[in-house]
């Protein structure tokens, strides 16, 4: 019988068929690994910049119509009490923001607040982290508040 007309797969064929489709396969995990990774942090990067800035419309309302804030703090916990009757409060535990006792923000990692004076003015200044560690926030943000001043 003359082998070079029977048909079939050699098993060094084999062996190198399976490690390409291996070597294809492992590639397009890694690829799908990548992309999902970047598309979880983009959207937690939104989430987070999104919990902050719930907090942010609703207190510059609120500062703006304030002649003064009275700032209290207790074991990482914050109640900030505006002249306008507003109240927001922040619960460590809960890593969360209320505004009169509804919840506003959540998943903020770190939050502090005091009272200065500045040029005259009144101000409440802010500091948000959002995120789950609050060594590494996934946003931060410190921002000045001007009272109501005239």
């Amino acid at each position: 019988m003359n082998k070079k007309n029977e048909k079939g797969i050699t098993l060094i064929g084999l062996i190198l068929y399976v490690l390409v489709f291996t070597s294809v396969l492992a590639l397009l995990v890694n690829l799908t690994n990548y992309i999902y990774g970047n598309l979880n942090k983009v959207n937690n990067e939104s989430i987070s910049s999104e919990e902050f800035n719930k907090f942010n419309v609703n207190f510059v309302k609120d500062i703006k119509n304030s002649e003064s804030v009275v700032i209290n703090s207790s074991n990482g916990n914050y109640t900030i009490v505006l002249s306008n009757g507003a109240n927001y409060s922040y619960i460590k535990d809960e890593q969360a923001i209320y505004k009169n006792y509804q919840k506003i923000s959540k998943n903020i990692c770190s939050f502090t607040a005091e009272k200065q004076v500045i040029n005259n003015k009144t101000v409440a200044k802010v500091t948000i982290g959002t995120g789950n560690n609050p060594d590494k926030p996934v946003y931060g943000k410190t921002i000045n508040y001007v009272l109501k001043y005239w």
